[in-house]
């Protein structure tokens, strides 16, 4: 299934209802009723237009503590590891195991050297911290592909595990942010961005928020 929309909170609320209509349930390692989307596909087209409305609205509801949105960005901007966090994406995109700077050595000079180049994929996923069966705090976003084309810089990010509710917002703006980035060094426009959802889920003790979001 893909959902396109203009905005990102078109697309938010369109997937949240899809999910909320047509998801499959069933109680997870955590006991909680979730419901669920297999290789749910979200395209939106123009996300600067509101980028920040579905993370304001989560904290328009004061029931829990959203991160701030400049908190939000420095999980995958900064090279340090974040105190708060067992991992933050920042140091794998820019610093991977103390080896490569995926973002700044290899993925802005390909692009340069090569507008159309196919090769743009910069990974999160790390093989030696996170498979293995017992860790509990592992990424959600696993990997990131950069395509420049009309002169616009689209992304796309693969997601094993995405609560569309509470989490998709945050990691939206998270990959915008790291799209304007990329998109300034290469002195051209941002264009699409889409996330494809290995498991897209809500939870059933969110689904009363869900539908005042929807209904707005």
């Amino acid at each position: 299934m893909e959902i396109k929309s203009e905005t990102t909170i078109g697309a938010w609320k369109s997937s949240l209802k899809y999910i909320l209509e047509s998801g499959k349930d069933f109680t997870d390692e955590n006991n909680r009723v979730c419901r669920e989307i297999l290789n749910l596909v979200i395209k939106v087209e123009n996300p600067e237009k509101d980028i920040i409305r579905a993370v304001e609205i989560l904290n328009s509801f004061k029931k829990w503590v959203y991160p701030p949105i400049d908190e939000i960005a420095e999980v995958i901007m900064s090279r340090k590891l974040s105190p708060t966090y067992s991992f933050s994406y920042g140091p794998r995109l820019f610093n991977f195991n103390n080896v490569i700077n995926q973002i700044d050595d290899f993925l802005i000079p390909l692009i340069k050297k090569n507008n159309f180049s196919r090769r743009g994929i910069v990974s999160i996923w790390n093989p030696t911290e996170d498979s293995k069966s017992y860790k509990r705090e592992i990424p959600a976003l696993i990997s990131l592909d950069f395509k420049m084309r009309n002169q616009k810089l689209n992304v796309t990010a693969i997601v094993r595990s995405n609560d569309l509710f509470f989490g998709w917002p945050a990691n939206f703006y998270q990959i915008f942010v790291l799209q304007e980035y990329v998109a300034k060094e290469l002195n051209c426009k941002t264009g699409s961005l889409t996330t494809f959802s290995n498991s897209a889920h809500i939870f059933k003790d969110q689904f009363e928020d869900i539908q005042k979001v929807i209904a707005d």
